[in-house]
């Protein structure tokens, strides 16, 4: 058949009715040369062959003879004319089917060009089953295989000049069809001489023409495979949880993802995976043409997945939380930053409570970068609920994860930075992880400078020099003993680097002008700005002339000023242009541009909203949805939760007395005791920054008051943690409890640590939703040295009933000081699932020692022994004292292990030899007896010294093993239970095996 690169399969058949009398010439041998010569072919006019003799022999296609010569004028074998037609057609000569011919061996070097011809159906042999290779061809034979052999449309009239042909010999279509196409002339102009035998030349001759009046047919459907897969590519895929997403749902995303790739029309793709991760396999098929390609896949999560995909301590004081999809940020951090609606729990391991958590998302919003305020140090049981939303609105799954913290690494040193216009002594290095000033000794060129944690960036260290240094130049700045917050030291140590001070004379600009009230617009540059410069140089100007000067106070960053108007008073809109003077600078002195731009201020008729308030250090602090100047309202109450007690404040801002008001905060001084309380804020007690101010609404906000005493260093114990489950067979309440004790006799047990159930884990999780806990205290509620605390949880959320470990974590006194270790103990929490334990498994472990059985939930150990099972072998019920003792590798407890005693026979003949026999003694003789007792086991007579009685252990995967049988039984004495206490479903039996 025809190699892939060809679509036809050529049908020709040799005639085979060549003279008996045709001589046998002698082969010619292989002298393929890349220009090979003969000394009887010459490029002259006479010798018409030259260029296909010359052409063939280069492509290995025909050869010459051992003297140098080529022999164009000797008749052709079919041996070598099979040849050479194989390879004009370009047929597959190495799989091929044995045409079976007598006088052609398989190690004949034509075998394969005769076979493939023979299976293309150009050829075929004699009816006495040989082939006769050594014969030769008449030229009408040739004539007709060149002309089907090319496919070459045949002539069924037209003249000939040759008076040798006519109508009524079988071959004057082939005839004239060759002499059409002119790739013969005859043998004269008026010859054609069918009978004369083809010369070597003249074979070459025609083959050659004939070769090039071909056009090969175009396989359309492997140009559409190999046009396909020039469309595939590596790319991402999109699928439901991403790389998490299952292998069939990732196999089907790739499916769809390829098919969307290509666009020839009636190619068939079909995509497996490939045995090295992330690639993938695919098939191209059209018709019987077929391609394969591998391609690289990476998986994106969907636009509708929304959980949490990792939670990772990337150092000692930063975890980073990564999302599927983006978050809404007022769902992660608090307006000051702080990191809401997820914790971290201490659990077994844990050595710091990290204490306050501030966090920063990407830009993209798929990742949270929380700093502690002290570190992360051990095992922490993280939670997220719920009220994560996405971007558009929609719930996160909620999320538990154990994060382990381990920082051993030391920081290293990523840059340094230093820029001014004339000269600074101000230097900036960046480290790749968050790094503590305190104890930094720092020189820059030999002079002693001072070392501050950068305020806004943790990874960054802000050296001070006592001395200017020119811009221009370079610094050497050393450091010694850089460290990170779990004291690992930068190597080496002291650390140096050269900082280049770049000249910076650039001018800064502008990069957004936005209104942030009806009198207030803020601008942000792309430079950090000295706010004193501002000073007279900003107005508005509406177009009757009226100006209004502004005055700049900080933004939220060195690169936002504030500017604010008074005296403005419109209804509606106030159209305006904004000027800020050529001369206000940058903080190393460059100045501005003078810049102007169109603003419109609208009427603000918006009260600030109170939102939260915290107790800190003293001071009551209420926070508002916008900044606030002082109100008509001087007098605010305050209610304790516990007592029903109200205190009232009046607020005395004079030289802030007890009352200060800084942007959008009213910070209170009021010395409280611990305890929860209600802030009551009556209307007009502030008003925002409006030309007309507006004054608040009545509201109320609770809070909780933990002091913290510095002179308690002591830290508080928690002791017995315990329950009391239900009796077996009791169904369980709506609640069941866990209880222990904690005790502090310097500054009292915080309270707020024992009510926030995220402090507890049940199993190595977060307790299920609808836990809550409850307390008698011993003292008082802002002193309790005891508390005696009962955690409840909810039973429709305990699907299993299981005694595991129950964490106490985060317990603090009101100093600050936190437990030690996380409080621990055994406790039972009993399933609602009254169902009876089913015995759903057996199997023989892989050593074939003992059997493997399993129940679907936690069962008494104690109620279960070799009494509770009928264990039947080869047919034979095994006694009890066949039944090696049950029990339980795993904590579940639902999971046992038995193993089968037998007895050995010492030497015994058997199987043709003498042998050790592992058998059941079935008439409890202690003597082996072969036609009654059961072979379990066959092995070499040296295994074993003497004769042992039921004291060795089966191999249950031998091949004398037949058939092994487990039935779970109702033993009188103590039937299997769960731990509830119901029944087992006995009488279920399990075939383990069965040959």
């Amino acid at each position: 058949m025809r190699k892939s690169s060809y679509e036809k399969i050529f049908k020709a058949t040799l005639a085979t009715t060549v003279a008996a009398g045709a001589f046998v010439a002698v082969a010619p041998v292989n002298t393929q040369a890349a220009n090979p010569t003969f000394t009887d072919v010459k490029d002259i006019p006479s010798h018409h062959f030259y260029e296909a003799v010359m052409d063939f022999t280069a492509r290995g296609m025909i050869s010459g003879y051992p003297d140098g010569t080529f022999k164009p004028g000797q008749s052709i074998t079919r041996q070598d004319a099979a040849k050479l037609l194989a390879l004009a057609l370009d047929l597959d000569t190495k799989e091929v089917q044995n045409p079976g011919f007598k006088d052609v061996s398989k190690t004949s070097p034509y075998y394969g060009y005769i076979a493939a011809l023979v299976e293309a159906g150009v050829i075929s042999g004699f009816e006495d089953n040989t082939f006769r290779p050594g014969d030769s061809l008449s030229r009408a034979q040739m004539a007709k295989i060149i002309v089907l052999g090319f496919e070459f449309e045949e002539m069924k009239s037209g003249k000939l000049p040759f008076s040798d042909i006519n109508d009524k010999q079988w071959h004057i279509d082939y005839v004239r069809t060759l002499y059409a196409k002119e790739i013969t002339t005859g043998t004269t102009p008026t010859k054609f001489s069918p009978n004369a035998l083809v010369t070597r030349g003249q074979m070459a001759s025609f083959v050659f023409r004939s070769e090039a009046l071909t056009t090969p047919k175009v396989d359309v459907d492997k140009v559409a495979v190999e046009a396909a897969a020039g469309q595939l590519k590596a790319g991402v895929v999109t699928v439901s949880r991403g790389n998490e997403a299952t292998d069939a749902n990732k196999l089907t995303a790739v499916q769809t993802y390829v098919n969307s790739l290509i666009t020839e029309k009636g190619v068939v793709a079909k995509v497996a995976a490939s045995t090295t991760a992330g690639n993938y396999v695919v098939t191209l098929t059209k018709g019987e043409a077929k391609v394969e390609k591998t391609i690289t896949v990476t998986f994106s999560f969907a636009a509708d997945d929304r959980f949490v995909t990792e939670v990772t301590a990337i150092n000692a004081k930063q975890v980073e939380v990564k999302f599927a999809t983006p978050v809404t940020k007022t769902t992660v951090l608090n307006a000051s930053n702080e990191v809401q609606n997820m914790t971290f729990t201490m659990v077994t391991g844990a050595t710091v409570n990290p204490g306050q958590l501030k966090g920063s998302l990407s830009e993209d919003g798929k990742t949270l970068t929380i700093t502690a305020n002290w570190i992360f140090d051990g095992e922490y049981a993280f939670k997220l609920t719920d009220a994560i939303k996405s971007v558009s609105g929609e719930k996160f799954e909620e999320y538990t994860a154990i994060v382990k913290a381990n920082d051993k690494v030391a920081p290293k040193l990523v840059s340094g930075s230093a820029a001014g216009k004339t000269s600074t002594n101000s230097f900036a290095l960046l480290f790749d992880e968050p790094v503590n000033a305190a104890g930094v000794i720092a020189y820059v060129n030999g002079a002693a400078a001072t070392v501050a944690n950068n305020p806004t960036n943790p990874n960054r260290l802000d050296v001070t020099s006592s001395k200017q240094v020119a811009a221009g130049t370079a610094a050497t700045v050393k450091l010694t003993n850089v460290k990170d917050y779990k004291n690992n030291v930068i190597a080496p140590n002291p650390v140096e680097t050269t900082v280049t001070i770049s000249a910076d004379t650039v001018a800064p600009t502008v990069l957004n002008t936005k209104v942030i009230g009806e009198n207030r617009v803020e601008i942000t540059y792309d430079k950090n700005m000295n706010i004193a410069s501002f000073a007279g140089k900003a107005r508005l100007v509406q177009s009757n002339g009226t100006v209004t000067n502004l005055v700049a106070s900080a933004g939220s960053n060195e690169k936002t000023v504030v500017l604010t108007g008074s005296g403005l008073f419109f209804n509606g809109a106030y159209n305006a242009i904004l000027f800020v003077d050529a001369d206000v600078k940058d903080t190393v002195g460059n100045s501005t541009a003078l810049y102007s731009t169109n603003v419109t201020l609208d009427k603000d008729t918006i009260a600030p909203a109170f939102t939260t308030v915290d107790y800190k250090d003293g001071k009551i602090v209420a926070n508002f949805t916008e900044d606030i100047a002082i109100g008509g309202t001087n007098a605010v109450t305050v209610i304790d939760q516990n007592t029903g007690a109200a205190t009232q404040i009046y607020l005395n801002h004079y030289n802030a007395a007890n009352a200060v008001i800084t942007n959008n905060t009213l910070t209170i001084t009021q010395a409280l005791p611990n305890g929860t309380y209600q802030l009551r804020l009556p209307a007009n007690t502030v008003v925002d920054k409006a030309g007309t101010p507006n004054p608040n609404a009545i509201a109320t906000q609770t809070f909780i008051v933990q002091n913290t005493i510095s002179s308690d260093s002591t830290r508080p114990v928690v002791v017995a943690v315990t329950n009391y489950p239900p009796a077996n067979g009791q169904v369980p309440g709506v609640e069941q409890t866990a209880t222990y004790t904690a005790i502090d006799a310097d500054s009292g047990v915080n309270l707020a640590t024992i009510q926030d159930i995220n402090n507890y884990t049940w199993d190595g999780r977060a307790l299920p939703v609808g836990s809550y806990v409850t307390t008698v205290i011993t003292g008082s509620a802002d002193k309790a040295t005891s508390v005696a605390v009962t955690v409840r949880v909810p039973s429709a959320s305990i699907t299993t009933t299981k005694k595991a470990l129950f964490t106490v974590n985060n317990i603090r006194d009101n100093a600050g000081n936190t437990i030690a270790s996380a409080g621990a103990g055994e406790v039972t929490f009993v399933s609602g699932n009254q169902n009876q334990p089913e015995f759903n498994y057996a199997a023989i472990s892989n050593n074939g020692a003992s059997l493997v059985l399993g129940f679907s939930e936690t069962v008494q150990s104690s109620s279960l022994d070799a009494y509770d099972f009928d264990i039947t072998l080869n047919g034979y019920l095994l006694p009890i004292n066949s039944i090696a003792s049950v029990y339980s590798p795993n904590s579940n407890v639902d999971t046992f292990v038995v193993s089968i005693k037998a007895s050995v026979a010492n030497d015994i003949s058997i199987n043709s030899g003498i042998s050790d026999v592992i058998y059941l003694d079935t008439n409890n003789n202690g003597v082996y007896d072969g036609g009654r007792d059961i072979v379990l086991d066959v092995v070499d007579s040296r295994t074993y010294s003497s004769n042992a009685i039921n004291s060795v252990t089966a191999n249950l995967n031998s091949n004398y093993v037949t058939s092994l049988r487990v039935k779970l039984v109702r033993d009188t004495v103590s039937p299997v239970q769960n731990a509830q206490g119901n029944y087992a479903n006995f009488n279920k039996e399990i075939d383990v095996r069965l040959r």
